[in-house]
């Protein structure tokens, strides 16, 4: 894990900004890692969660790092959530400037041939309607004022096939779809939408896979031999987020120690395969 838990790089793109950041609760997760980094160059920040004891203890942790913060609990997705988030950034530090969606899931994991209309349509709603409702509450609120930013968190999933991941992934391929599109639509406004595809990440979420060795054995299953952290996840979020990217919009970005070059067998990989051509 990172040894600068503030996420301080020394620059403050962020100064005088605002974020609000979904799912930024848990410890450790990409949401908070996020929140962190844009605090500690500069932002104030609100953060969101589902529940109350982490997102105060993430809250007081923000704070006592020289963090302007507030907090909202709530799934983001419920009615009135996005809209309560947004007016807390507005009542408490006068404007919004960015937004982070990192909540999602795979609220189902199973074969696809047992997969019930309810279980697809939750797991698609928790990774599409949860991100759009709070970018539409933040145009809303004034995101688009002064132009702003909007990062959503993807997955690396989307270009797999895992038979038990068809929710998530089919979840996740709308979500990068509804990024482009949303792009395109809040260009005129100086707004920018882009999004972040992390592959397997140490997070609270992931911890039974990682917790016993440090990350070391799933880290060597990607080319480059270690496994990604979420503050390598919101390094890449803040990026896109800032003046930095301020001619990047409509992209999804994969962050994944290069696991998505893993594509499996060719005829030009195999040493047991003559690949000359014949016609020389």
């Amino acid at each position: 894990m990172s040894e600068n838990p503030t996420g301080d790089t020394g620059c403050r793109r962020f100064t005088g900004k605002v974020a609000v950041i979904s799912g930024a609760s848990h410890d450790p997760s990409i949401g908070r890692s996020t929140a962190f980094r844009l605090g500690a160059e500069g932002a104030a920040v609100v953060i969101n969660g589902r529940t109350p004891e982490p997102l105060h203890a993430t809250e007081a942790a923000l704070r006592a790092a020289g963090v302007p913060v507030v907090s909202v609990v709530g799934p983001v997705g419920d009615d009135g959530v996005p809209g309560r988030i947004v007016a807390a950034a507005v009542d408490a530090f006068g404007r919004i400037d960015l937004v982070v969606n990192t909540v999602g899931g795979a609220t189902y994991r199973g074969s696809p041939r047992e997969i019930t209309r309810a279980d697809l349509v939750d797991t698609f709603e928790l990774n599409t309607w949860s991100a759009l409702a709070l970018v539409q509450a933040a145009v809303r609120g004034g995101l688009a004022d002064d132009g702003g930013a909007v990062v959503n968190i993807s997955s690396g999933t989307v270009n797999k096939t895992t038979p038990s991941m068809l929710a998530y992934a089919a979840g996740k391929a709308a979500l990068n779809a509804m990024t482009r599109t949303l792009a395109r639509d809040l260009a005129a406004d100086g707004v920018r939408v882009n999004g972040v595809a992390p592959g397997l990440t140490m997070t609270s979420a992931t911890r039974t896979m990682w917790q016993s060795d440090g990350g070391a054995a799933a880290g060597t299953q990607t080319p480059l031999q270690r496994m990604t952290t979420a503050d390598d996840i919101a390094a890449t979020v803040c990026f896109l987020l800032s003046d930095d990217a301020a001619a990047i919009t409509g992209i999804t970005v994969d962050v994944d120690g290069g696991n998505h070059l893993a594509s499996g067998w060719t005829p030009m990989t195999d040493p047991t395969m003559d690949t000359r051509s014949n016609d020389r």
